[in-house]
């Protein structure tokens, strides 16, 4: 069996050790005057002098271990990620293995249950050894002091400080503080109590802090079941963590474990025939790796994201970015989120049944993001790609479906998914669904004056491109007549949404659309409905949830909330963190809403998406979208309980069509057909909403009044 090893001596002279011993001898002689004493009076008298000063420290280092994973968790309490800088998972002395406690003791402070806090003689062996053996220094402290050492640094990290130096090259001040913070440490706790914060506190290799983390990592075992060689091999590496990592170098690890076989021999701690035995079994590692952060999330990474992204704007965990990691990282916080586990799944499946993550020939983009009107809570929230900031095309860590300022891609033009707030308005005017408006013009000469009270002349001027006035077209040709309202707006008729227009206000529009929470995903910015391509979603980008939470206004009598995803941050020691509750407001007037839920309720019975059905016609609504040569597309959709933006098309070819790509295994756009709202989008939003709306509210949407059903104009 391998035995400690010696290190050779130092080549010094004769006169330099006859010098150095004088040196020792001197301070020596001032370090054992002050503690040669017997333990209990050692500690008492330096005790006295410190104990005030020790309870004055912050209420927390008296605690024990400070940096704790903070955990993200589902609404049903299931684990979504940990956040960490330090991976650690406390746990009483009970629950560590007596093999754990003897190991420990044995090589690092055997005489652990006799001293008051300090070794004195080891003080004096380990001077007397750095001053002659300056290669080979020791640092003589014992558990209490190495405690103290880590709970310093612990605090030092966590302010953001230069943590002090650990082992035998912290300087003489630092050496006394952790000698005056042991001894007293010693009056205020037990011994139990001590080896316990130690053995939570200590680091074990890599990020591992702590026996029970590092019982998880290297073999997948509590610390309650480590054996006499695992605990050996643990205890081994505390005098040099990464050095005697077992994965790292593990015949040095071997080494030094057996070194620790021979002390627990020494000590009692265990028989020569258990240390022989021990000796010659393998390491048997069995690494269970740890990942901290949303790229390690067990489920919804990008709603991690943006979980993430609400903690570090939030002053609730630091006044400075840097407070508010540390907070995340170190401070043990339980974040519990509004996500649905089950409705995550549905939203994961569907968005990679549409195009595949790991099956992305012409590099598709999917996305879904899904909340309650009633609340804003965000139950589900995906993509079709890893969170990953690695290089590959089904990489990024960008979040499809929030804004730029929230880690997202910042959105994207919403084609005819915005025409509802032009109808919301039409209704907001006092006119009626039914009243009909001459859609067979596709277009408006150069010197029409579109009604735009904001702006300095009271109206608009579009003389397109090429100075002849304002062109454009419809999807599908035979629509260009006169049509009533509804139908213009079911069917999704460009010619009919203009018609109306050229008979509204377009900054009254404006009003309304910024009063729903309409901007640009990438500014910030309200959209300029004096821009007549914005009618159709033409002008600015605008993200899934921005779209989820303004349709959810109309699905909630016009009561719309800001998206919610964090309930309750409470940390482990009970501390409640402020964070925004529900935020409801009346946005637009009732009357209003349920004119247009009347409308948007047809697109799914004989409109734009009457295939994408989800078997509820008087309590479901929805609107289709797609961009000029069919470049994005969406489909907005909602019940009384959930709203839901569906999209499908391009995040890094923003000018590309789908039309002739192959998406989901076949490919659209082939001859007179093309890629429009109600294929793909459309497709994932019915499937999707199938599923998870009959776990939500989907009771009949209320009826308008008959002046919003009128023909009136």
């Amino acid at each position: 069996m391998a035995s400690r090893n010696n290190s050779g001596s130092e080549p010094t002279s004769v006169l330099g050790n006859i010098v150095a011993f004088i040196a020792v001898s001197v301070v020596a002689g001032v370090v054992a005057a002050g503690l040669l004493v017997p333990p209990a009076a050692a500690a008492g008298l330096a005790a006295n002098a410190s104990i005030g000063w020790f309870k004055s420290l912050p209420a927390d280092m008296e605690m024990g271990p400070l940096s704790r994973s903070s955990t993200v968790v589902a609404k049903d309490g299931s684990e979504i990620a940990t956040f960490f800088a330090q991976n650690r998972e406390p746990v009483s002395l009970n629950q560590i293995s007596p093999n754990m406690k003897k190991a420990l003791l044995s090589i690092e402070d055997r005489d652990f249950y006799d001293h008051g806090g300090v070794d004195p003689w080891g003080i004096v062996r380990a001077m007397g050894n750095n001053v002659l053996r300056p290669s080979n220094r020791q640092g003589a402290s014992t558990v209490t002091q190495q405690y103290v050492n880590n709970l310093i640094i612990d605090q030092q990290v966590r302010a953001g400080e230069q943590a002090s130096t650990i082992g035998a090259d912290k300087g003489i001040v630092d050496k006394i503080k952790e000698i005056k913070l042991a001894l007293s440490m010693e009056q205020e706790k037990s011994k139990d109590e001590i080896l316990e914060g130690y053995l939570n506190i200590v680091l074990f290799g890599g990020q591992n802090y702590g026996v029970q983390a590092a019982s998880e990592y290297y073999w997948g075992i509590p610390a309650s079941q480590l054996s006499i060689a695992q605990a050996a091999t643990l205890a081994g590496m505390v005098q040099s963590p990464n050095y005697y990592d077992p994965q790292v170098n593990p015949e040095a690890s071997v080494q030094r474990r057996n070194v620790v076989l021979d002390t627990m021999v020494q000590t009692g701690a265990i028989t020569q025939q258990q240390a022989d035995q021990a000796a010659r079994e393998p390491l048997n590692l069995d690494i269970h790796p740890t990942s901290s952060g949303c790229s390690a999330a067990r489920t919804a990474p990008y709603f991690c994201d943006y979980v993430e992204n609400q903690v570090m704007q939030s002053n609730s965990f630091g006044a400075t970015p840097e407070e508010r990691l540390a907070t995340l990282q170190r401070g043990g916080l339980t974040i519990t989120t509004t996500l649905d586990p089950k409705a995550q799944r549905a939203a994961d499946t569907q968005v990679n049944a549409t195009q595949p993550k790991d099956d992305n020939p012409d590099n598709v983009s999917t996305a879904l993001v899904s909340l309650e009107p009633r609340n804003g809570h965000i139950v589900s929230m995906a993509q079709n790609t890893n969170y990953s900031a690695a290089e590959g095309t089904s990489n990024t860590t960008y979040n499809f479906n929030v804004d730029s300022s929230m880690g997202g891609a910042g959105g994207f033009q919403v084609g005819s998914t915005f025409k509802p707030f032009t109808l919301a308005q039409w209704i907001n005017a006092g006119k009626g669904i039914k009243a009909s408006v001459d859609a067979r013009r596709l277009h408006y000469p150069a010197d029409f004056r579109w009604k735009a009270s904001c702006l300095p002349n009271g109206y608009k001027i579009e003389p397109g491109d090429d100075g002849n006035g304002f062109s454009f077209q419809n999807a599908t040709e035979g629509y260009a007549r006169v049509m009533d309202v509804d139908y213009g707006i079911y069917n999704s008729i460009n010619s009919a949404l203009y018609a109306m227009a050229a008979d509204l206000d377009l900054c009254e529009i404006g009003e309304l659309t910024k009063a729903m929470g309409i901007h640009d995903g990438k500014t910030g910015d309200p959209v300029d409905t004096t821009v007549l391509s914005s009618l159709l979603g033409g002008s600015v980008d605008i993200s899934p949830m921005t779209m989820a939470r303004a349709f959810s206004g109309f699905a909630n009598d016009g009561v719309m909330c800001e998206p919610r995803a964090v309930t309750k941050v409470v940390d482990y020691t009970g501390k409640n963190y402020d964070v925004p509750g529900d935020s409801c407001q009346q946005v637009i007037k009732k009357e209003v809403a349920q004119g247009v839920n009347e409308v948007l309720k047809q697109v799914l019975v004989r409109g734009s998406g009457y295939q994408r059905s989800i078997g509820l016609p008087d309590a479901s609504a929805a609107k289709t979208g797609t961009t000029d040569n069919s470049t994005q597309t969406w489909m907005l959709g909602y019940t009384k309980g959930l709203a839901t933006a569906s999209w499908v098309g391009n995040y890094e070819f923003g000018s590309r069509s789908l039309n002739g790509l192959s998406i989901g295994g076949r490919t659209g756009g082939s001859g007179t057909e093309w890629v429009d709202g109600a294929t793909y989008a459309g497709g994932q939003w019915q499937n999707y909403m199938r599923t998870v709306a009959p776990d939500y509210d989907t009771s009949r949407f209320s009826s308008p009044t008959p002046s919003v059903m009128s023909a009136r104009k």
